[in-house]
Parts: C-alpha cells; sequence; structure tokens
C-alpha cells in the first residue's frame, strides 16, 4: 500500500500540459463504410497574415506514401487566414483499410502529428456487432472477480485458494492499474509517448482504466479475506514469493533510476506492462497445482472460470471480427503476445474445467473444510 501511495505521488507530480497544433481536422477519426463518404472539416489553430495553400500527404503512424489506394485522392485546398475561415474535404473510401491523412505548406510549417485518421471498413453492421461483443466480455470479465468473494464471504474459508495465485494476480493488476492511470491521465507519459510516435494513438481508453482500478480493489479484498478467513496452512511457496520479490524489487530500483533521470518515465511505465506480461503467463499454474494437489475444486469459484472463459473468448472473437472488417490482420499476427496471452488465459479456465467437472467431480454441493 505503501509502495502504492508512493508511485501515485510520484505520478501526479509530473503532470504537464502542452499542445503544439496548427491544423485542425473535425472530426480527427473517421471510419466510413467501403465505398460511402464522409465529410471533414480543416480550419488554423491560429490567425495567420494570409491564406494557406494546403496539400495532403498519406500514410500510416510511421511512414508517408505518395499515393494510395484506400480513398480517392484529396485536392488541394486554400484555409484561411483567419482560424475561423474552415474548408471542408470529402473522403471517398475505396478500399478497406487503415490511413493516415497528413498535411504540407509552403505557407506555414505544419507538424507531422497534425493528422486525420480514416478506417474505411467492410460493413457498418459489423462494427456495431464488434462493439456489443466488446461490452458484453467486459461485463463478463468485470463480474468475475465477484463469485469467488462471495463463496469465500458465504463459507469463511478459503482452503480452496492458492495463495501464491492470489498474491500474483493483485501484483499483476496493481500493474496494470498504474500503466492505464499513467496513460490516461499523466501528461509527462502522453508527450513522451507523443514525442517516439508522432502519429500514435494513446493505447489506454477510459474502460481500461475503470476495469484495472476495479479489479485491483477487487483482488486486494480477496487478498483481506486469506488474511482473515480459515485456511487449510496453506502459505506462499519460496518460488512465489522470490518472484513477488524480485518483481518489486525491479519496481522500485527502476523508479529510482526514473527519478534521477537515468530512464524515461515512459519506459519506466513499459517495465509494469512487462511485468503484467509475466504475472498473465504464470499466475494461473499455482491455482491448477493446488486443485490437483487437493484433488479438489471446493472452494474455488468454478462461476468465476466460466465468467473468465467467456469474456476470453469473446475478446478473441472481437479481435478476429475486427482484422477482418478493417482488413488489418497484422493487429493479430503482427503482434503474437496479445493472442497468445488470450489462448493462454482460455486454456487454463478449460483446465480447471475439466478438473470442476471431469477429475474432481463431487456429487453434493456441500462444502467440507479441507484440513
Amino acid at each position: 500500500m505503501k509502495i502504492s501511495l508512493i508511485f501515485c505521488v510520484i505520478f501526479f507530480a509530473l503532470l504537464v500540459n502542452g499542445s503544439d497544433k496548427v491544423l485542425f481536422f473535425e472530426p480527427e477519426l473517421v471510419t466510413i463504410q467501403k465505398y460511402e463518404s464522409n465529410s471533414v472539416k480543416i480550419s488554423l489553430a491560429n490567425d495567420n497574415n494570409q491564406s494557406v495553400a494546403i496539400n495532403f500527404t498519406y500514410g500510416d503512424e510511421n511512414e508517408v506514401y505518395p499515393t494510395t489506394d484506400i480513398i480517392k485522392l484529396l485536392d488541394h485546398i486554400q484555409i484561411g487566414p483567419l482560424r475561423n475561415q474552415s474548408a471542408k474535404i470529402l473522403i471517398h473510401a475505396q478500399e478497406v483499410g487503415h490511413l493516415v491523412i497528413g498535411a504540407i505548406s509552403n505557407d506555414i510549417d505544419i507538424p507531422f502529428s497534425d493528422i486525420l485518421r480514416v478506417d474505411v471498413i467492410h460493413s457498418s453492421f459489423l462494427n456495431i456487432i464488434i462493439q456489443i461483443v466488446g461490452w458484453i466480455y467486459f461485463i463478463a470479465w468485470s463480474v468475475s472477480f465477484y463469485p469467488q468473494i462471495i463463496l469465500n464471504y458465504r463459507l469463511k474459508d478459503v482452503s480452496g485458494l492458492s495463495l501464491d495465485y492470489i498474491a500474483l494476480n493483485f501484483l499483476g493488476h496493481f500493474c496494470y492499474s498504474v500503466f492505464n492511470v499513467s496513460f490516461y491521465w499523466i501528461s509527462k507519459v502522453q508527450l513522451e509517448y507523443l514525442s517516439k510516435h508522432p502519429r500514435g494513438v494513446n493505447p489506454v481508453f477510459l474502460n481500461d482504466v475503470f476495469f484495472s482500478l476495479h479489479a485491483v480493489t477487487i483482488t486486494a479484498i480477496t487478498g483481506v479475506q486469506c488474511l482473515i478467513y480459515r485456511k487449510a496452512g496453506q502459505k506462499m511457496s519460496i518460488a512465489a514469493s522470490g518472484l513477488f520479490g524480485i518483481m518489486v524489487s525491479v519496481l522500485v530500483i527502476t523508479g529510482i533510476l526514473s527519478s534521477l533521470s537515468i530512464i524515461t518515465v515512459l519506459d519506466y511505465i513499459y517495465i509494469f506492462s512487462y511485468i503484467k506480461l509475466i504475472i498473465t503467463i504464470m499466475k494461473y499454474i499455482p491455482q491448477a497445482y493446488t486443485n490437483y494437489k487437493r484433488k479438489s475444486t471446493v472452494g474455488w469459484s468454478i462461476v468465476n472460470v466460466l465468467l473468465d472463459f467467456t469474456g476470453g473468448s469473446l475478446s478473441l472473437l472481437q479481435m478476429f471480427l475486427l482484422a477482418f472488417n478493417y482488413n488489418d490482420w497484422t493487429s493479430i499476427f503482427g503482434s503474437p503476445t496479445k493472442l497468445g496471452l488470450g489462448l493462454l488465459s482460455i486454456f487454463f479456465d478449460l483446465i480447471f474445467i475439466f478438473q470442476h467437472y471431469i477429475l474432481y467431480r463431487h456429487e453434493d454441493n456441500e462444502y467440507t473444510p479441507i484440513s
């Protein structure tokens, strides 16, 4: 808890603000179905001495290309000289894909980061389905934390839980919360990210922040239950304790390095994400082993597992639907970590389901404390 407070104080002490926009696109993101059109308003951020001639560039977050097949090429425009004198361009979608439109001018210097993002999709209806799937798995994952807490409260016993799993799970969600809060609220982190990725999009959204803070709160409550409720003598293993200690030490040491400006704040925040990644790979093993050693899943909520399995499956479904609708298969196969973690989570959920319903199935539902 003290470490959490220190992190929060450090992060919010680093808050800064800044904006260097020269050109405004309204909206900054346009999603268009193939063969359809949409208009975008362009205006200057400040008044200018003369009108400004603008030509457009095409590319992605990192590269600029001379042409594109995704939309019909845009004609040059003249805007200004006043910022309230805007112009409109019409985006005609031709091929499915993601495009970043930039601007250049001989009259003013336009930053590389002043861009319009265009997503051309196969189907607007499929986009609605994707959003519905996203909300369903978000709800399933959020609710999945509660069955275990309710079961622990009802039984006043946590004999069926692995303390290794609980401790690692808390640390993982804590790291995930720090990462999300930092990217969403701390200007210094956002500015460092944009300096490395001028056309990048903040990878964290409000629902990510809510989910992670909710998760760390609920896992903390589960941890308190493990302290006050009856146990069967289980303790954290030497291996898990050592791993936990090493990870916390890494966070403290790199935090000191960041405060001394030896590493950037952004690099420090990424370390939290790496630790979350490592924990996600390993955290299920202790609980699966505990069930195996006890030859029982009594005290381990199967509803939690079923909801997690539902959320994980729908998350993967959404990934593939997005890849198809946006013709962006590199989002899946170009970043195998996210896909691998999703499959790994589902794999362990299937192990827990197999243990509960087949290997260690009980004929009655009465709870008997394990001694």
